[in-house]
Formats: structure tokens, C-alpha cells, sequence
């Protein structure tokens, strides 16, 4: 009876490991940036640089990697850890003391990142 509960167990625990995303499921995987303050990408900033592509790949381990590509064809890529607090992600770069905010619902990830509103879509 034992090994019956456990396997149970065990069923249930692996269909929780699902990627779904939002409140109390995992948020892992790889997001596609579509849109900074309402436009699509590429997206030109006020100092003249522009943004063609961006991916962030939130890892089940808690770390993440946002790889940016600008039109220069200089690549970005920052890496630090997260948190999903009930679909409340907070963002924190292996190299900064800024912590980023936003929240995912369903297949969107919403981040605020220095004035910018970053609208993702997990792939």
C-alpha cells in the first residue's frame, strides 16, 4: 500500500512540473522581447541606439540570461538570478545592485526596466 501512495506521489508531483507559467506554476523557459512601451521591435532608444532582438531564458535553477542584439551587431548579454514570487518576478544582474519587476500571465512576461515597459512572449 505503501509503494502504491508513493507512486501516486510521485504521478502527481510530475504532472505539478508542467511549464506552465503565472501564479503557482513554473515560469522557465525562453521569452521573446515584442514590445518596449507599447512599440514593436526593433525599438530606437533617445541616444540612437537600436534594439533588434532580445531573449530572455529564465532557467529552473534561478538564474537567467538576457542575450540583446543591436543593430550595430553588438551583441549584450547579461546574466544574474530570479525570483517568481505567485507570478511576480523580480530580476536581480549578477553584477548590479538593480533589481528588475514584473510579472507573467500565461505566455506574457511583463518587465519595468529603467522607465521601459518590456512586454515578452515565451516561445
Amino acid at each position: 500500500m505503501r509503494r502504491i501512495a508513493m507512486l501516486a506521489l510521485a504521478i502527481t508531483m510530475a504532472g505539478c512540473s508542467t511549464d506552465a507559467t503565472g501564479p503557482f506554476g513554473s515560469v522557465a523557459g525562453t521569452y521573446s522581447l515584442e514590445r518596449i512601451n507599447g512599440s514593436r521591435l526593433p525599438y530606437t532608444f533617445s541616444n540612437g541606439v537600436t534594439l533588434v532582438s532580445d531573449e530572455l531564458t529564465l532557467f529552473r535553477d534561478g538564474t537567467y540570461e538576457d542575450v540583446s542584439e543591436y543593430a550595430s551587431g553588438s551583441p549584450r548579454v547579461e546574466r544574474g538570478y530570479y525570483e517568481n514570487n505567485d507570478g511576480a518576478v523580480f530580476l536581480q544582474p549578477e553584477f548590479s545592485s538593480e533589481e528588475y519587476q514584473g510579472s507573467v500571465s500565461g505566455r506574457v512576461l511583463t518587465l519595468f526596466v529603467n522607465g521601459f515597459t518590456q512586454t515578452f512572449e515565451r516561445r
